[in-house]
């Protein structure tokens, strides 16, 4: 049997979690002589490279462990295009998944039979985040909220939906035909902005995703609300990078959250012009947050769900402020 499908791993200073997601990718149901893996670190300070070549040595899997900084540059668009480029030249399929997530014994399995055989029309196939196992409450509750159904929008990115067809997928959990991707690539200069604006430019060109809920990957999270902030200002830049880039990528999250903020700074003086109409709002943003908490505490049973109404209002004006911040930038 010849190889099939080259697995992908970005991580940087993963050495905790890498360990236990690469034991998972090579303890798939798909025969071990079909698929490679290659790790791209982002030159790490502690032990990830050294981890991962001690887990993948002691199989029987074909590997490579990479340091992007040996390559001469750095980000996730440039770490990925480096497993496209060092993939055998069998490889039918590229599947991207991360260093903290857990897959599913099948991961593999599945997305390979998303995907294979498919019309030429079809770029990739991807399914959904689900939350990583873990004793605790912080990172629990801000994974369940990142994956919240209400709060995403229904997104099939984060939650498990019966749809065939999907906008974008995830690289956390996708697959890519090797022969479609490579010609488009993920662009360096973006450097953080990977599948999004990959997605994009496919789609664009005629291209669509399959979507693959049987696909499963579970996905750890941070338990700090500060990482989570400076993550959200962080998404912020990263999507209006690529707006820069492609104008006509604007989606209705970026002016309602640049609206919003705008919103709050001037909500005391309208206020003062307009009286408690001016709320009404403020209102519905607290009815919203009152529908996402009930969903995070039932999914989560734990009082530590409160902290929903600190991360909803944090995520929005910090995704908010980050595209704010890099539209008016140089």
């Amino acid at each position: 049997m010849s190889l099939k499908i080259t697995v992908g791993i970005i991580a940087r200073n993963e050495e905790r979690n890498i360990s236990t997601t690469l034991k998972h990718i090579l303890n798939q149901s798909m025969d071990q002589s079909l698929y490679e893996i290659i790790v791209v670190d982002g030159n790490s300070t502690d032990h990830t490279r050294e981890v991962a070549e001690d887990v993948l040595n002691n199989s029987d899997v074909k590997y490579k462990v990479i340091n992007e900084a040996d390559l001469g540059f750095h980000g996730h668009c440039f770490a990925r295009n480096l497993v496209i480029d060092n993939s055998d030249k069998a490889t039918e399929f590229i599947a991207y998944t991360d260093a903290d997530c857990t897959v599913d014994k099948k991961w593999l399995e599945t997305l390979c039979k998303t995907i294979d055989g498919t019309e030429e029309d079809i770029a990739g196939a991807g399914g959904p985040r689900l939350i990583a196992k873990t004793q605790n409450k912080m990172e629990l509750v801000i994974n369940a909220f990142i994956t919240s159904y209400i709060a995403s929008g229904a997104n099939p990115a984060f939650s498990k939906r019966d749809v065939k067809y999907v906008k974008s997928i995830a690289n956390y959990n996708a697959i890519y035909k090797k022969s479609i991707i490579s010609k488009f690539r993920y662009d360096d200069s973006l450097i953080i902005s990977d599948d999004n604006e990959l997605n994009f430019r496919l789609r664009k060109s005629g291209y669509q995703f399959l979507n693959s809920p049987n696909a499963k990957v579970w996905h750890h999270e941070t338990d700090s609300i500060f990482e989570f902030a400076s993550n959200m200002f962080s998404y912020g830049i990263n999507i209006s990078n690529t707006v820069k880039k492609h104008r006509n990528l604007v989606n209705l999250n970026v002016p309602i959250t640049v609206i919003f903020i705008l919103y709050l700074v001037l909500v005391v003086p309208l206020y003062y012009i307009f009286g408690t109409f001016i709320l009404i709002p403020l209102f519905m943003y607290l009815i919203f947050c009152l529908a996402v908490f009930t969903e995070i505490i039932l999914k989560t049973k734990t009082i530590y769900a409160l902290i929903t109404f600190i991360l909803l209002p944090i995520q929005h004006i910090l995704y908010g402020l980050g595209v704010i911040y890099n539209l008016i930038s140089r």
